[in-house]
């Protein structure tokens, strides 16, 4: 454990001050130089401490180097936490070293012991659960595809999340792969609000992943590059539609160019699709698929076909594009993002998909790119939109010829 000495001189000094006891409960606050020291504050602090802190201190959220000029607490409790160690009061005295200049309550060695020792539990148990995570992995092998069950393994065992999230949503993401697996195991084929259903098997455990629904689908397609729906999850609560315009041919299903046609995640689970177009065109907004969409001569003349992804490239998405780059003839795949930096995250994504297919990155009809790293070079920094560069059928051309 932390002494309250280090504790003060760690967090409540400042660069060349030192604290000296004054007794069991004070401190004072001390700068010394090369002949003399002068006395700069005080710190009500105790020398034993407990580290068992209730809940009405915990939960003010006070951090080592946070200083509070006021609690929300009873003065009965706040003269309790002084006195225990869970709060220490720090006051700042002016030049003469005697006269009050400010006072503020900090969080004090109890509590910082209370909130490390929270931390290392909450971390075994977090390992914990990632162990539990590659032990569920470990027994489906074989009965999920293996490159998405890698990229599983690789999520339970980074030390930082590839998404940034933040560790409640990782930890509840961790519940709901394990709820996933296992219940896969038993079925086939599940609800969303099955998993955490037979995962909690408690009056409203259904609902306890729904709040992170679309970021864990969205994931899971990510990992898989096709709709949840390859994986049993038949349904989400929602159908997600997907908007283009073109030649486009299924077994169940043929669209043709002269207007704006939806197909869903739905479909393109059980559908093989194919085009006739020469000509990708994966555009970011869905003003943009419209727009071209009224240029038919266009769309004829350059044998194109434009997929929307609505500013997030979903698993249905991903499975669309490969089937289209790899059962047609398609030579060219033209990304059309917004220039920022999510634009750019999208522009990556897409340009993964191509399969081997020429790639071609707009900036501007006169500012093309065949190379990410040149594109997202040339974006750092700005902040436009598809619709602010847009043009017409003769920049377009230029677009699919250079």
């Amino acid at each position: 454990m932390i002494t309250t000495q280090t504790f003060l001189e760690t967090f409540v000094c400042k660069t060349g001050e030192s604290v000296y006891p004054l007794g069991n409960q004070e401190w004072d606050i001390q700068k010394w130089s090369a002949r003399t020291y002068r006395t700069l504050g005080n710190v009500l602090a105790p020398v034993d401490y407990d580290s068992m802190p209730p809940e009405e201190v915990a939960k003010l959220g006070l951090k080592p180097k946070s200083r509070r000029s006021a609690l929300p607490i009873s003065d009965s409790l706040l003269s309790e936490a002084l006195r225990k160690g869970w709060l220490v009061q720090e006051v700042r005295f002016k030049a003469d070293g005697k006269t009050p200049s400010s006072i503020h309550y900090r969080m004090g060695p109890g509590l910082y012991e209370f909130e490390l020792r929270k931390k290392e539990e909450a971390a075994a148990a977090d390992q914990e659960l990632r162990q539990t995570l590659l032990q569920e992995i470990q027994v489906s092998s074989g009965e999920l595809p293996s490159l998405f069950l890698a990229r599983m393994n690789e999520f339970a065992s980074a030390a930082v999340d590839e998404e940034a999230w933040s560790n409640e949503r990782v930890r509840k993401f961790i519940h709901f792969l394990i709820a996933f697996l296992r219940l896969k195991q038993w079925q086939q084929h599940m609800e969303y609000k099955e998993i955490g259903a037979t995962y909690y098997r408690r009056i409203g455990g259904s609902k306890v992943f729904d709040a992170n629904r679309d970021v864990f689908i969205q994931r899971l397609e990510k990992w898989l590059g096709a709709p949840v729906h390859e994986l049993g999850i038949v349904s989400t609560g929602s159908v997600g539609p997907m908007l283009f315009t073109g030649d486009l041919q299924g077994k169940f299903s043929a669209y043709h160019i002269g207007a704006v046609h939806a197909t869903t995640d739905l479909a393109v689970a059980l559908d093989q699709y194919s085009t006739s177009a020469n000509i990708l065109w994966l555009v970011e907004n869905r003003a943009v698929l419209t727009r071209m969409a009224t240029e038919v001569e266009f769309l004829k003349d350059t044998s194109s076909f434009v997929l929307g992804v609505d500013g997030q490239v979903r698993g249905a998405h991903r499975k669309l594009i490969r089937q289209i780059c790899q059962n047609s003839n398609i030579q060219l795949v033209i990304i059309w993002v917004d220039a920022d930096f999510a634009g750019t995250v999208i522009a990556r994504d897409l340009a993964d998909l191509a399969g081997g297919v020429a790639v071609r990155f707009v900036g501007t009809a006169d500012q093309l790119f065949t190379d990410l790293d040149a594109y997202q070079k040339w974006s750092e920094g700005k902040s436009t939109e598809q619709e602010m560069t847009l043009g017409g059928p003769a920049e377009w051309k230029k677009i699919c010829k250079r």
